[in-house]
């Protein structure tokens, strides 16, 4: 497909603390269109690299992006998506210097969804309103710890209102098994101050942390070793905040997805003595998952050591929905390969394999009432 015949455009979703955070907008190709839009969302210190590879019109792009996928026509009258793909607060093109402005560099998971999760459906709707359309709940793609959000977002009385249904790729809300690497990015940030950090230069400077990051990240015989090493290179190409990683490390000690705690050293001390855990305890994700109401389709990769499949399982049995789709790709489940982290979207198949069930998913989710 040539780059003209692709309606590609960029918006703006400004968040309630003065973030500009950028939206890929890939209009559908296609007559029979989905009338419910699916968002995108990238993981932990990526970009819209995660869900969104490569430059449109290329052969990359049609390989792997799952934006390319959704929004394309496959078979004559075949429904096809309006597809957004936003970057959360210091993905692509941050809008504050790091250098500058070190202070805006302070945010937790918890600004995710409180603030960028709204900001990027309320712009959706914005759009939609300006093109004189009704307004319609959203679908919710999150890889990674872009699922963990929408676990979150979908607990809220607004998520349950704007969620038409939520698909996770490797999205964890216990830590039975935890991904050593990112144990140890968040055991090596300072818990007392937050800093911005760039993932790509602790890589660069570290041939052994590169290596070990390959070995937990992706099933390097589902990869291609170039396809690999340019996202290395552009997906995580972004500014962070170690308080992010700070609080993944609070996730990882006490086994559970929280809010980041007012004192955390407390909450460490005291989090697992009987009587102090109520009171140096935040309000937990994943004690809460029977809040999530929303179809859900969870999918998990066989060889996933950054999100193992017992972690996932764990998610379909607790969520609230009545209506949960539960997924693992991996040979035995009938599968082309054991599929780990990355390569549930990056994989030499997933265009066969992973992105034809998220699609006829979503078809399906897009029969019912809303």
């Amino acid at each position: 497909m040539e780059l003209a015949e692709i309606y590609q455009e960029t918006v703006t979703a400004k968040t309630s603390d003065g973030w500009n955070l950028r939206i890929y907008h890939y209009l559908p190709i296609g007559k029979n269109v989905v009338r419910y839009p699916v968002i995108l969302c990238h993981g932990l210190a990526a970009n819209k690299n995660s869900c969104d590879f490569g430059q449109p019109g290329t052969q990359e792009w049609e390989r792997y992006s799952l934006a390319a996928y959704l929004s394309q026509q496959h078979t004559e009258n075949g429904a096809v998506f309006d597809i957004w793909v936003p970057e959360l607060r210091g993905g692509g093109q941050p809008t504050f210097d790091p250098k500058k402005h070190p202070e805006r560099y302070r945010w937790s998971v918890d600004d995710y969804i409180d603030k960028d999760v709204p900001a990027v459906i309320r712009r959706i709707h914005e759009w939609y309103k300006e093109k004189k359309h009704d307004v319609p709940p959203v679908f919710w793609v999150g890889k990674s710890m872009g699922g963990m959000i929408a676990y979150a977002y979908g607990e809220t009385k607004e998520g349950q209102k704007n969620l038409k249904g939520v698909v996770t790729l490797g999205s964890p809300v216990v830590f039975g098994k935890t991904g050593v690497f990112l144990e140890f990015l968040s055991r090596v940030t300072p818990r007392n101050v937050s800093i911005p950090i760039r993932i790509t230069d602790l890589l660069e400077k570290s041939g052994d942390l590169a290596n070990h990051f390959k070995g937990m990240g992706v099933n390097l015989e589902n990869v291609d070793p170039v396809i690999l090493q340019t996202y290395m290179k552009i997906g995580l190409a972004n500014v962070l905040s170690s308080k992010v990683l700070s609080q993944f490390s609070l996730f990882f000690k006490h086994m559970t997805f929280c809010r980041y705690p007012r004192y955390p050293w407390m909450y460490d001390f005291f989090g697992r003595v009987p009587g102090m855990k109520k009171v140096f305890t935040p309000y937990s994700y994943t004690e809460n998952l029977h809040r999530f109401t929303a179809p859900l389709l969870v999918i998990a990769g066989g060889l996933d050591k950054m999100a193992p499949k017992t972690d996932m399982a764990y998610v379909k049995n607790h969520v609230g929905s009545t209506d949960v789709t539960y997924l693992e790709f991996s040979k035995d489940a009938g599968y082309r390969a054991d599929y780990g982290h990355l390569d549930l979207n990056l994989g030499l198949h997933a265009r066969k394999d992973v992105y034809p069930k998220i699609y006829d998913w979503l078809v399906e989710q897009s029969k019912t009432s809303p």
